[in-house]
């Protein structure tokens, strides 16, 4: 994906930006895992606390993430791992920082889908190429987003909405966290592979969102932030967007429910700035490999409503490029704008 690399005012086009491939992050991770384990152990990395960056604020999913992970991350590694959160510009303001910090394998960048791929199509100047500026080092999780509404809604299951929706086009109201976010672009990809019109009501956040779910101001919720309220009874899961969730094991996928073929859900992984030393990329693979395995990681991870997802550098850029291009079709045929 030498040096800080930045672009200067001038947004790469979907053609570039396919033809780099994540190669930046692809050659670099595949490099790193070919690194000789003798080369490894005579490195003293790391020599001082590693710094997380989280670009979102405490409490959502990157920031439980990223609490799940740096304990015992630090213990495993011999050197505090510390949570900073930079916060704003969705997710553009912490990814930045992290593309500009010192590439000595000590600062890494926690990412979504969102803070990485979603923000080149929503903001015209994002600061940072995930292709140049990045080396992917590993994923850690990922979800599947969750339709709710309330106890009430007359749709007991999803395929029983998808029949209501059919019969009164534009009548059902969608809430997301917000234009361009996950959820969004799951409601028109929803939209489209299933032949139905429903409103989208974009709000400032999860929180407002589901606060007027609960309200009964919406009719239905696309977005993460409803999963407690699922578990406490005040809300019904219809669906999940991807693969089941452990702690819905009941609740079937919208592929289950009558839309064959459908998936869209999100995930997250740690990145090192472009130069940053093979050996850092190679040891914090290594180790959140490890993490992954652990019983009480995976359980803490399922309780929060992720999946435990391992991957190799190589693997997870590639995993970004595919993932450009599939965001990049919804966004076009949606006419998706972003101001």
């Amino acid at each position: 994906m030498t040096g800080l690399s930045l672009l200067s005012g001038k947004r790469l086009t979907e053609a570039a930006f396919k033809r780099r491939a994540f190669l930046g992050a692809a050659s670099a991770g595949a490099a790193a895992v070919v690194l000789p384990s003798a080369l490894l152990a005579q490195s003293n990395y790391p020599s001082k606390a590693v710094t997380m960056i989280v670009p979102n604020p405490p409490g959502g999913n990157t920031d439980i993430l990223a609490r799940i992970f740096s304990v015992p991350l630090a213990k495993a590694l011999g050197q505090p791992v510390v949570v900073e959160n930079r916060a704003g510009a969705g997710g553009v303001i912490g990814m930045t920082a992290a593309a500009r910090a010192v590439a000595d394998g000590h600062t890494l960048g926690l990412g979504n889908l969102s803070d990485l791929v979603v923000s080149r199509y929503a903001q015209s100047n994002v600061p940072y190429d995930p292709a140049k500026d990045f080396v992917a080092v590993s994923t850690l999780a990922k979800v599947s987003i969750v339709v709710t509404a309330l106890p009430a809604f007359p749709a007991k299951s999803f395929q029983e909405f998808l029949a209501l929706a059919k019969a009164n086009p534009g009548k059902y109201k969608c809430g997301t966290a917000g234009n361009g976010t996950m959820g969004h672009l799951c409601l028109e990809a929803l939209q489209a592979a299933a032949g139905v019109d429903i409103a989208h009501i974009p709000y400032r956040g999860g929180a407002p969102a589901l606060n007027d779910l609960l309200g009964g101001h919406i009719d239905l919720l696309i977005d993460g932030s409803a999963l407690s309220q699922v578990k406490a009874g005040k809300l019904k899961a219809l669906a999940v967007t991807a693969e089941r969730i452990p702690v819905l094991p009941n609740v079937p996928t919208i592929a289950e429910s009558g839309v064959p073929g459908f998936s869209f859900g999100n995930y997250w992984g740690l990145l090192m700035p472009i130069g940053s030393p093979e050996a850092a990329v190679t040891r914090i693979n290594a180790e959140i490999k490890r993490l992954l395995e652990q019983p009480e990681i995976r359980q803490q991870l399922e309780n929060s409503g992720f999946a435990p997802l391992a991957s190799t550098p190589a693997e997870y850029g590639q995993a970004l490029q595919r993932s450009y291009e599939h965001i990049g079709q919804i966004v076009k045929k949606a006419k998706i704008t972003f101001d």
